[in-house]
């Protein structure tokens, strides 16, 4: 996982999975999340960030697996909605479409807007638009915030 410990592209966090396992890729998203959570709180701001997953298809997580992933999301759901503007996701288009329920459900799961694509800079592009403050309020970002968004 690349995270530099003090964020230095904040209010943009950047956390890079790609590597890790299916299996181990959930456990390092969500510490780096819950680290730029309190980063957050602290500086009493909020933040976006972009996370590139793993982009091979996995079959189902083992139950235990996905006990776990529900218990991280309870956890860490209201620091994001508290203090994450977005949620950006990198992954492949098979896997975007292997996941394609999940992904619809995301601002719903996470507690935050979010937007799945398959390259990086889309992401940033995404994540840095939804750091901007909302200056007109016909400009339509309130709203997609408030359908959470979902991108690709």
């Amino acid at each position: 996982m690349t995270l530099e410990p003090a964020f230095p592209t904040w209010p943009l966090v950047v956390v890079d999975v790609s590597e890790r396992t299916g299996d181990e890729a959930p456990a390092a998203v969500a510490g780096a999340l819950g680290a730029a959570v309190e980063t957050a709180r602290a500086r009493r701001e909020g933040f976006a960030a972009v996370v590139q997953m793993p982009s091979t298809v996995r079959r189902g997580p083992r139950p235990a697996a996905a006990t776990e992933r529900v218990r991280m999301l309870r956890r860490l759901r209201p620091g994001l909605a508290e203090s994450c503007r977005g949620l950006a996701f990198v992954v492949s288009a098979e896997v975007q479409r292997a996941n394609a329920k999940a992904i619809r459900a995301g601002a719903r799961l996470w507690g935050c807007p979010t937007y799945t694509v398959d390259t990086v800079v889309a992401a940033q592009a995404w994540a840095r638009e939804q750091l901007k403050p909302s200056g007109d309020p016909g400009d339509g970002r309130d709203a997609r915030r408030a359908r959470g968004g979902s991108g690709a």
